[in-house]
């Protein structure tokens, strides 16, 4: 006949093992950057709206272009993680507010998701001056460097 205390232990580790296993499995929700509101998004009409309505309605821009015509970016994303799996994107925004020299807004565009291309980096490697030196050329250099150390010069 088996031993009460011991199946009980046996299942109340069965069970917690299963809850650590399963609270390791939610995804992780992140938001990072700015997600403007729709309403705060439709409020803003070109050739109306100045820069400071603007920054009342969505905040400071995450980047601003000041090449050509003055462009306030706001950039924002949701992403998921899953234990350790690599996060995925599961929302982003991107809005694109331009201004005339007068500061008022002269065109609005919103992305999304959808229009996201996948960059691939090119592999390249900078070029450096200098020797190229194996771990035991290092090693040797260090020695000969702190030879002289003590004696009077």
């Amino acid at each position: 006949m088996r031993d009460p205390l011991i199946t009980r232990s046996f299942i109340a580790a069965a069970v917690l093992a299963g809850a650590v296993g399963l609270a390791s499995c939610a995804p992780r929700v992140a938001q990072r950057g700015v997600m403007p509101d729709i309403d705060a998004i439709a409020a803003i009409q070109p050739n109306k709206t100045t820069k400071d309505e603007v920054e009342r309605s969505l905040g400071s821009p995450s980047s601003i272009n000041m090449y050509g015509k003055e462009t306030w970016l706001y950039v924002g994303e949701v992403t998921e993680t899953v234990a350790f799996l690599e996060r995925d994107v599961s929302e982003r925004s991107v809005l694109l507010v331009t201004f005339d020299k007068d500061g008022v807004v002269t065109d609005v565009e919103a992305h999304g998701l959808d229009v996201a291309r996948d960059i691939e980096p090119v592999e390249r490697k900078t070029p450096t001056v200098g020797k190229q030196m194996t771990v035991i050329e290092q090693l040797v250099g260090n020695f000969n460097r702190f030879k002289n150390i003590g004696s009077s010069n």
